[in-house]
């Protein structure tokens, strides 16, 4: 029988101990920078309630244009449509964000479009639409289309700009990079703005500052501008959050981007942007794909969400995209990944066996052992690891040893 428990671990005893504790790390774990810093400095960038009438002609953050005609930023060299990588490279770093001019050709904007449009509508005739006072998100396209799924590997059959794009992602992120999300954004006529913020926001208060943990690649499938709700971004805010050290002063106004159909843009997840009021009277669409290294958690689980007949036939790319490749780091399946190196086609870390043998409902996974005695039905783990760990004869060797010096 267990003894009394010190009352040191108490709840009451930890309670009365920590109620005026100097902990070491309350201050920046509450800090809620960079947006504290940025609303104080910036009252007029409040983003308005669910319910709350928008407010034209007062300086409010969503009231605005594009670039050309903004009396603060038109005679700024903002970036324009381009296709030299060069300037490319440029753009993103001074200004945070480039536009990549007929990243998809006439035709691929038009299949991608028709899908987006069409999977849309269905979606809110069904009743399982995601809206918000700012838009319709449209999720897991991964699972809504064949041409998703190739983009989504930078397929430039679908994708003309795709081997552009992702040497700008593998120099902004490093080569092991993973999709975070990959949905559509549907604005649509009077809907309510989203409010300014960083993608990398997902960090916290964790800063970043030497390199963006996310970059955002966004198809423009119709031409934008600040009647439709072109998106609301801060040119440079990156450099203004990096000068603050985490931190943001007075910031100038957001523009509203304007582009035509068929560019791409590449965006520091750092950057300070929003949805747009869609003062139209169509919808406005645009995919919105979110890259970041593979230590960060995805926003969407594709571990669990992508269908199993996509899984059965994809191919290594699009896995390892898709967090697939397990390594003694991340995404290991009771420690099958552990030998793995992340790579793409490494079957030590090939995770999608598990995946598929759960699916089949045929996956058993290790409870608990007594030595000596064998489970009823032997574990899953025993045979992916007979058929896929290349690497497994390191760990029999140290087994044997260490059986030997017990014998």
């Amino acid at each position: 029988m267990q003894k009394s428990v010190p009352t040191e671990f108490s709840k009451e005893t930890i309670e009365t101990a920590s109620s005026d504790a100097d902990t070491p790390y309350r201050d920046f774990v509450n800090s809620r920078e960079p947006y504290r810093s940025l609303l104080s400095a910036n009252p007029w960038i409040k983003t308005p309630k669910a319910n709350e009438q928008l407010v034209w002609g007062e300086g409010k953050y969503y009231d605005t244009t594009v670039a050309r005609k903004h009396p603060y930023w038109k005679n700024f060299s903002l970036p324009k449509p381009e296709q030299d990588i060069a300037a490319l490279r440029k753009d993103i770093h001074q200004w945070g964000y480039c536009l990549i001019k007929d990243a998809l050709s006439d035709q691929q904007n038009q299949v991608i479009y028709r899908r987006v449009v069409a999977q849309a509508q269905a979606e809110r005739e069904m009743g399982i639409a995601y809206m918000s006072k700012a838009q319709q998100n449209l999720w897991s396209l991964v699972n809504k289309g064949a041409v998703f799924l190739r983009c989504m590997t930078h397929d430039t059959e679908v994708l003309q700009a795709g081997l552009l794009i992702e040497k700008i992602l593998d120099e902004m992120l490093g080569i092991g990079w993973h999709h975070l999300s990959y949905l559509a954004n549907i604005s649509f006529p009077g809907c309510h703005p989203q409010g300014m913020h960083q993608d990398q926001g997902l960090a916290g208060s964790y800063k970043f500052l030497q390199a963006p943990i996310l970059v955002n690649t966004v198809y423009i499938l119709q031409d934008v501008n600040e009647v439709n709700g072109g998106t609301l971004i801060v040119p440079g805010s990156h450099q203004r959050y990096i000068e603050g050290n985490g931190k943001f002063d007075k910031i100038p106004p957001p523009i509203n981007l304007e582009a035509p159909a068929g560019t791409i843009m590449l965006m520091d997840g750092r950057v300070l942007h929003g949805g747009s009021v869609n003062r139209s009277e169509d919808l406005r669409y645009i995919i919105t794909n979110s890259v970041v290294p593979p230590f960060i958690r995805q926003q969407e689980s594709f571990h669990l969400t992508i269908s199993p007949e996509i899984l059965a036939n994809a191919n290594e790319k699009f896995l390892w995209r898709c967090g697939f490749q397990a390594s003694g780091t991340r995404s290991m399946v009771e420690g099958y990944g552990y030998y793995g190196t992340g790579e793409p086609g490494d079957p030590n870390g090939a995770i999608v066996n598990a995946r598929l043998a759960m699916d089949t409902g045929t996956y058993s996974r290790v409870g608990e052992l007594t030595p000596g005695q064998s489970p009823a039905i032997n574990p899953t783990l025993m045979t992916m690891q007979k058929k896929h760990e290349s690497k497994r004869h390191f760990a029999q060797r140290i087994v044997k040893d260490i059986e030997d010096r017990s014998n």
